[in-house]
């Protein structure tokens, strides 16, 4: 990608630093649909955990034993449920009969479980059954490992159970709290009170007498929940000071279940309840509502008890990573990546990173939960990192889209479409500020222009100029040359930029015979038409030239300077002097040789110039499939070649002798009948004994 600017540069774009203000907004402001997403990404995890932790070993890999350790939970809790059958079998039950939970507790009494928790709420008094009342007063009175239930009205305050049942044992507030999408995640464990008392919630109070502990075992502070038991520290982090993160990391079928209606007649094993916590709460069709879990089941309330008391109990909780952490560490990757991976790396790096930040990062909050029981928020930081890759990537498309519209445009009107696209597939290789190259420079001039034109009327002049131009422009991107510049009727075109050629001189040499044959045919067709007919001269040079960008900050154009282009220039007007159509440096000759027939017409003293130039005449292309017109070509060289070589060596009658000869043959031959006048001229005069044959053009 065009991106040499910034690699070069290592300057950060003012619009970054404002995408990346923007980007630290949007993570502070978009915490909650964050937390939505990391909370989805959790309940995901949780249900791989609890998949793969109740697989057997067998089936179990090296890489899942790793990535889900298995757990040795303790399974000291029980569930006794007031389901259907206890609501249909037992009389007065579904009334609430006070009596029926007397009964229920003194029996469980005898089964010596470590905590009992009795979880259903009794607002009142019964109005004509005081007895029952009084039963189970009793009941919880005489065994001290009883919780009961509170209701929670909201925040601020609690309503225990009728005050002769709470004055008769230990009642605490129970209650869940609903996340954004009503899921049970968190559960209290401390309630506040307005005057700032902290009162121990319901599952607390039933650990605390798993433990056996004193309310002094406990300590509580704006974090973490302490509690002391044999000089060992448990230490449990709090959500807001009061909430427990719940950690769903057993199914909730793992607990034992009883129905009440066994228990109360005698249907459970003893060594069943021994030593542990006892739930008994309702559950059923008829009166009670379900819990949604972030396990995707609806749930009773003695489930989420039993498993937030297993979180206690195995220490399972979930630590989160608080909000504040979570933000720094995504906006250091997101400085990390805008300012220095995207700013200094290529595409094809800094792409394969970003996917593989985000793929550790899902990985890392699966082992964070698994392996370490943390909720590891990676949202944001995929969410800072992948905008910003969003955005580095358009912006860097954007920059290529627009250098390619600007090199299509700088270039579409001045070579042929397949070297548009060929520039626009490597741009990289294109140098518009100015290089030093080896090209092939191309003048062509109408012969007499100014003359022919003054018959004529300017609209005739300039459609004859354009069939011409036209005609002539279609050769030369046919041979996928540059179009530099059209001066009135004449032409300049380079060969070898912008896309490099390393037949270059064979491409000009051919697109000039190709203009001649061309040319050929148009003054057929406008001498029919009545219109005056055109000759053409080309002059051609190869050399080193400075190529590219060129003018002012509002205007410029790609095009070529140097010595070598002004050769290239002398070269078309010296065919004036020479009577010739096609005329070369010795360099273009020598260079196209292997393709090109050439024949060398001697020295040019370059108007302007000090140094003479070899010019050679361009007379066929070697692979031209007209036989004919090759071996014309052929003896226009040879015999041309020999005659000018005994000239040159003051053989002056061998010369005449061939260019005569030649001369008869080939009567349109001009340099030919040019040489004989010069050697008839110097058998008459003999040149001086230092002489060297120098053709001098005069004006430019």
């Amino acid at each position: 990608m065009l991106n040499t600017t910034l690699k070069k540069t290592g300057k950060t774009q003012p619009e970054t630093l404002v995408v990346f203000a923007i980007l630290v907004i949007l993570l502070f402001l978009g915490k909650n649909t964050f937390s939505r997403i990391d909370n989805w990404l959790l309940d995901k995890w949780f249900n791989l955990s609890q998949n793969y932790q109740y697989q057997s070993d067998e089936a179990k890999s090296f890489l899942t034993n790793t990535i889900f350790p298995k757990k040795s939970l303790k399974k000291d809790i029980a569930i006794i449920l007031i389901d259907d059958k206890s609501l249909l079998r037992i009389p007065g039950l579904f009334k609430n009969n006070k009596a029926i939970y007397a009964a229920a507790l003194n029996i469980l009494h005898d089964y010596s479980p470590a905590a009992i928790g009795l979880e259903i709420y009794f607002p009142s008094r019964s109005s004509n059954e005081p007895d029952n009342d009084l039963a189970l007063i009793k009941a919880v009175s005489d065994n001290s490992k009883i919780v009961l239930k509170a209701y929670r009205r909201d925040n601020d305050r609690v309503a225990l159970p009728f005050p002769r049942l709470a004055r008769s044992g230990k009642a605490a507030p129970l209650y869940y709290n609903n996340q954004n999408d009503e899921t049970i995640r968190t559960t209290s464990l401390v309630f506040h009170k307005k005057n700032g008392q902290k009162i121990p919630s319901y599952h607390l109070e039933l650990y605390k007498n798993y433990l056996n502990l004193n309310p002094e075992n406990f300590k509580t502070n704006s974090v973490i929940l302490i509690k002391k038991e044999n000089q060992a520290t448990q230490r449990i982090p709090l959500i807001n000071n009061e909430y427990l993160f719940l950690n769903f990391d057993r199914p909730f079928q793992s607990f034992p279940v009883y129905s009440f209606y066994d228990l109360l007649n005698n249907k459970i094993p003893k060594d069943e309840l021994k030593n542990k916590i006892v739930l008994v709460g309702k559950a059923n069709s008829m009166t009670e509502e379900k819990y949604y879990t972030p396990i995707g089941k609806n749930i009773y309330s003695p489930y989420l008890s039993a498993l937030t008391l297993s979180n206690l109990i195995n220490n399972t909780f979930l630590s989160p990573i608080y909000e504040k952490l979570n933000l720094i560490l995504a906006i250091a990757f997101l400085a990390i990546f805008q300012f220095l991976l995207y700013q200094y790396l290529s595409p094809t790096i800094f792409i394969p990173a970003a996917f593989l930040t985000f793929l550790t990062s899902i990985f890392s909050s699966l082992l964070a939960y698994t392996n370490f029981n943390t909720h590891l928020k990676v949202t944001p930081l995929i969410f800072a990192v992948f905008v910003s890759l969003i955005y580095t990537v358009s912006r860097r498309y954007y920059k290529e889209y627009a250098e390619k519209h600007r090199i299509k445009n700088a270039f579409q009107h001045y070579v042929t479409a397949s070297v548009v696209n060929e520039i626009l597939k490597n741009p990289e290789k294109l140098n518009l500020h100015g290089e030093e190259r080896n090209l092939t420079i191309f003048f062509s001039d109408i012969e007499g222009f100014t003359t022919l034109s003054e018959g004529m009327s300017p609209l005739d002049v300039v459609s004859l100029l354009n069939e011409y131009l036209s005609e002539m422009t279609e050769i030369i991107f046919k041979f996928e040359g540059l179009l530099d510049k059209y001066e009135g009727d004449a032409i300049m075109a380079v060969f070898g930029a912008p896309v490099n050629q390393k037949d270059h001189a064979i491409r000009a040499c051919r697109c000039a015979l190709e203009n001649q044959k061309a040319l050929a045919r148009l003054r057929e067709k406008w001498i029919k038409e009545g219109k005056p007919p055109i000759n053409a001269r080309i002059g051609i040079n190869t050399g080193t030239v400075v190529v590219g960008n060129m003018g002012s900050k509002m205007r410029f154009d790609y095009t070529v300077i140097g010595d070598n282009v002004n050769l290239a220039a002398r070269l078309e007007t010296a065919n004036k002097i020479m009577k010739t159509s096609i005329l070369v440096s010795e360099y273009t000759a020598k260079t196209a040789e292997s393709s090109i027939l050439s024949r060398y017409l001697g020295k040019l003293k370059v108007a302007g110039k000090k140094e003479k130039v070899k010019v050679y005449e361009i007379l066929a292309d070697k692979e031209d499939n007209n036989k004919e017109t090759l071996n014309i070509a052929k003896k226009l060289k040879e015999n041309f070649e020999n005659a000018h070589s005994f000239y040159l060596n003051r053989e002056f009658e061998k010369a005449e002798k061939i260019l005569k000869e030649h001369v008869e043959n080939f009567p349109d031959d001009k340099p030919a009948k040019i040489l004989l006048e010069k050697t008839k001229g110097f058998q008459i005069v003999p040149p001086p004994p230092n002489w060297e044959d120098i053709i001098t053009q005069e004006n430019k």
